[in-house]
């Protein structure tokens, strides 16, 4: 088991630092930084030696060769150091820093919008098949479809006008945006965003949940056509007995790659969700970042997909080794 969790995370490992390097290479090569810090309709020119200054500093000087300037970037890659941001303040902000302040606001989103989308997801999909023709088959398979088709500002907007409905007609609501009140301390700042982070937690969760209860109820159906599994059946057990006891065990090896793979959707989602609620997490910083062509900043959060990505592909894996001996 050891061996096999180690040739995985090795072969992630190397998966990210591809996919990081190749981001920021393409980064470098396409965005033009200095266009944007000194447009060339500025009614002030920029002295040619304050702006190579500037640029050399930040290391997206487009004077310097494109892989003189990945060497730099990966030699304090190597010191962890990802660079400084390259907006249109003059702050030589360094990005790691950043991204430590956003991670936890994003973690937050990510982490319990796909526990509960895949807790509900899982037990949806299973009784589904369970259940197949039946009208709660019917109706789970239609809504998930409907919701997986819609685009997810739409769930948003939809989420958002519930609460406000309840809000009208109870006088209880939830904050619509700003995770954070100034004004609030303590106590009070604690039970705040605990109300704040309801609403962006169930649209991921609405996602989640549409797509694992899809792909389930598949792999619960191939379970349910095994020759084992109709022993069982043959034995004296229910349907439902006998996927309990037999079956839930074998439907659940497919899944841990699929959730592997559908962290990474959930962050691609909570970029509209910290959009729309106002969350100043990784999200928001990465549209920033590629609208003010911060190499350095877009390099960052594909680094930080990539290791989130790498963490959840492990536990997959972890959990693939146990339910199924044969692949360790």
């Amino acid at each position: 088991m050891v061996r096999f969790i180690s040739i995985r995370v090795l072969t992630y490992v190397i998966l990210v630092f591809l996919a990081t390097s190749f981001a920021y290479l393409l980064a470098a090569s396409l965005m033009h930084p200095e266009e944007v810090l000194y447009p060339p309709i500025a009614t002030k020119p920029v002295p040619e030696g304050t702006a190579q200054a500037y640029l050399n500093a930040r290391n997206i000087n487009p004077d310097v060769p494109v892989f003189q300037r990945y060497a730099n970037w990966l030699g304090g890659l190597v010191r962890g150091d990802l660079g400084v941001t390259t907006g249109t303040n003059k702050e030589l902000s360094p990005v790691l820093e950043v991204l430590k302040q956003r991670i936890p606001i994003s973690l937050r989103l990510v982490v319990l919008g796909t526990v509960i989308g895949t807790v509900l997801g899982v037990a949806v999909g299973m009784i589904t098949a369970v259940r197949r023709h039946s009208l709660g088959d019917r109706g789970a398979t239609l809504l998930s479809f409907v919701i997986v088709s819609l685009p997810t500002p739409v769930v948003i907007l939809v989420v958002q006008q519930i609460n406000q409905a309840i809000q009208n007609r109870t006088g209880f609501g939830l904050p619509a945006i700003n995770p954070v009140n100034p004004l609030l301390h303590g106590w009070d700042a604690f039970l705040y965003e605990s109300k704040a982070i309801v609403m962006p937690t169930i649209v991921l969760a609405i996602f989640a949940a549409a797509s694992y209860s899809r792909y389930m109820k598949v792999t619960t159906l191939d379970v349910l056509g095994s020759d084992y599994l109709r022993t069982a059946r043959a034995k004296g057990l229910t349907r439902g007995r006998a996927m309990n006891r037999h079956g839930l065990r074998m439907a659940l090896i497919p899944m841990g790659q699929y959730f592997a793979f559908a962290v990474g959707s959930a962050f691609t989602g909570s970029l509209f969700v910290e959009l729309m609620f106002n969350w100043q997490g990784v999200g928001r910083y990465a549209v920033s970042a590629v609208g003010i062509a911060d190499i350095n900043g877009t390099a960052g959060v594909v680094l930080y997909t990539g290791i989130l990505t790498l963490l959840s592909a492990t536990f997959a894996d972890f959990l693939q080794g146990i339910l199924d001996p044969r692949i360790r």
